[in-house]
């Protein structure tokens, strides 16, 4: 699984992820056809990548490959560019998707497998916005399944949660989804009810208290990293195989002074036997 945060600022767009990834392949398949899953998780991915250009930022959640390629080589092999008008922008994305799409099918439409059932990640896109704006655009990108489904997300300053990341909702939100449920059924109370109740409350969350317009490129890092280590910590202590480890990422879109991608780490390729 994933932790995968996107913050954006007045003037940036922060994405951090850590490195624990899962793939899922077919090690043949059932008595009554269906197919046998085989998961592996590897604990060095990277889920940050950029376009050979520079100009689009691509953060991955869920299952890392679109067919036999990784997600991330995918993008980071394609040349998106910058500018044009917003049609144009768009077009670019959905020319991208179609081509992530026909890689999905190319190979999962050789298997037996049907393809409602075909695995894919969830994508978070996000370039400069077109000439004559200085804002940035997100997308939300769902692959899977045959096709995708994709929407404009963040608009304004904002957090975007994606993967496992049910602790830092709680420490944002104020909810854990398990207490909840266990609240509505106490009580009596139906879900729809209660979430409702919880839209409707004059208290301020953390989240609520967030001055996400003003706050500046290092700070928003800061609290980007904050929140993916605090899933990672959890995911470490509780019961259970951890869905969230390893190192995190960065990756930042500036559009001040200049729109521009910069990638800040969290770990390197190294020899493993090489010393410090």
């Amino acid at each position: 699984m994933t932790i995968a945060i996107t913050i954006r600022t007045g003037s940036a767009v922060i994405f951090a992820a850590d490195s624990k990834i899962t793939t899922r392949g077919i090690a043949g398949f059932e008595d009554n056809g269906e197919p046998r899953w085989q998961e592996q998780t590897y604990d060095n991915a990277t889920k940050v990548v950029h376009d050979r250009t520079h100009a689009l930022m691509a953060m991955v959640a869920g299952s890392a490959n679109i067919g036999q390629v990784s997600a991330t080589d995918f993008i980071s092999t394609q040349s998106f560019g910058l500018g044009g008008r917003k049609e144009d922008q768009d077009d670019r994305i959905n020319k991208l998707i179609s081509a992530m799409v026909e890689q999905k099918r190319t190979y999962w439409s050789t298997t037996q497998v049907p393809a409602e059932n075909w695995p894919g990640p969830t994508l978070i896109l996000a370039t400069p916005g077109t000439w004559g704006e200085d804002n940035a655009r997100i997308w939300r990108v769902e692959l899977e399944g045959e096709g995708s489904k994709v929407s404009e997300i963040l608009a304004e300053p904002g957090i975007k949660l994606e993967g496992a990341y049910d602790e830092v909702f709680c420490l944002l939100y104020g909810i854990h989804f398990d207490v909840l449920n266990g609240l509505c059924l106490e009580l009596g109370i139906a879900k729809e009810d209660m979430w409702k109740a919880m839209r409707s409350l004059k208290v301020l969350r953390p989240y609520d208290k967030l001055n996400l317009w003003a706050m500046p490129v290092q700070d928003a890092i800061d609290m980007a990293v904050f929140l993916a280590m605090v899933q990672v910590e959890m995911d470490r202590f509780l019961p259970g195989t951890p869905a969230c480890g390893g190192p995190i990422d960065v990756m930042v879109l500036q559009m001040a002074p200049q729109p521009g991608i910069v990638s800040y780490p969290g770990k390197t390729v190294h020899h493993p036997r090489a010393g410090g």
